[in-house]
């Protein structure tokens, strides 16, 4: 080999395997739908000089709210622990006006707020529950549960009032057990009201969640007190929910009322709250047959048609049925 082809080889800049150009595929890459995935393989594999690319794309907004690509690089800067990023952009984010463009959005802030709350880092509480608080997206409601902290319970519980966020807030709460439960004692014995001075529906979603969850968490003799009145509740459901705390804290003489009260629920109920109250019936029905026994002689009788006479009817003889059956299966 000649002395002028060793000097033209030296002379020669060596390639930066990671190069502009490279980055510069790797970003189109991200944002196309076939090559996308694998894009985000090859972002993880190249470290580090990706970083700058995935960030980019991370805060790139779209009008037409497609996601995908922005969620790709949630996933990329958490498994290079690019979490500055994320706490940035989860810090920042401000809904957007166009509800499609807003969408997307959402589901980004998703995501980039349930990489953070998976890390555990303390560090990250406060911007999730900054957000949370102004924004309840259901994955940041998700992402502030997995601290499992006190201070959020404020935040949780008008979280079970959004449709949107509520599941999100069970779960939450169910992670945080029962110091949650004078909390949410407190909130399913207040109705919240509209302006035309009725409680309104957000405010009956959130007592009934509530009280579900207090079932979960295991009712106790102090909570039936505080909660007694609700098995007159106007909102059949809620005071269904109150009767089943009853049976399950209250003792002989409150159970008996509560079981009463659940026959005279039953003609009002659709499924599937008919259902559950059949249920709650059937488990109960040491305490309850004296009161199916007096509604299938005639003794209470809420329909207001033969159907609805005959499917209540119907309803306590299952109870009756069903319950016997497994009372002789214990004895």
């Amino acid at each position: 080999m000649s002395a002028g082809h060793n000097r033209d080889v030296a002379a020669r800049p060596i390639a930066d395997p990671v190069g502009e150009v490279k980055l510069d595929e790797l970003a189109r890459r991200l944002r196309s739908l076939t090559e996308g995935d694998i894009a985000v393989i090859d972002a993880i594999a190249i470290g580090a000089p990706a970083i700058p690319v995935l960030r980019g794309l991370l805060f790139e907004r779209d009008p037409a709210g497609i996601f995908e690509p922005r969620r790709r690089a949630v996933h990329a800067l958490i498994v290079l622990k690019a979490t500055d990023a994320l706490k940035e952009f989860v810090a920042g984010w401000k809904p957007a006006a166009d509800p499609v463009e807003r969408f997307g959005d959402e589901v980004v802030l998703g995501a980039a707020a349930r990489a953070l709350g998976t890390t555990l880092n303390d560090e990250f509480y406060p911007v999730l529950a900054a957000v949370a608080g102004k924004y309840p997206v259901s994955e940041v409601i998700e992402a502030l549960g997995y601290f499992r902290r006190s201070e959020s319970i404020p935040i949780l519980l008008a979280a079970l009032a959004d449709d949107f966020s509520r599941t999100a807030a069970e779960q939450a709460f169910r992670l945080l057990g029962q110091p949650a439960a004078p909390a949410l004692m407190e909130v399913a014995s207040r109705c919240g009201t509209n302006f035309s001075g009725r409680e309104s529906q957000s405010s009956i979603r959130q007592r009934r969640s509530a009280l579900r969850l207090m079932l979960e968490l295991g009712p106790t003799r102090e909570l039936w007190e505080r909660l007694s009145d609700l098995v007159q509740d106007s909102d059949t459901e809620i005071a269904v929910l109150g009767c089943r705390i009853g049976l399950a804290a209250a003792g002989d003489t409150a159970g008996r009322d509560c079981a009463c009260r659940l026959v005279a629920l039953l003609p009002r109920a659709r499924w599937p709250l008919n259902q559950e109250i059949e249920d709650c019936l059937r488990d109960n029905l040491a305490i309850a047959s004296e009161f199916v026994d007096r509604a299938l002689s005639g003794w209470i009788d809420g329909s207001t048609n033969e159907i609805e006479r005959a499917r209540f009817k119907r309803s306590l003889r299952r109870v009756k049925a069903l319950g016997s059956a497994r009372l002789d299966a214990e004895s």
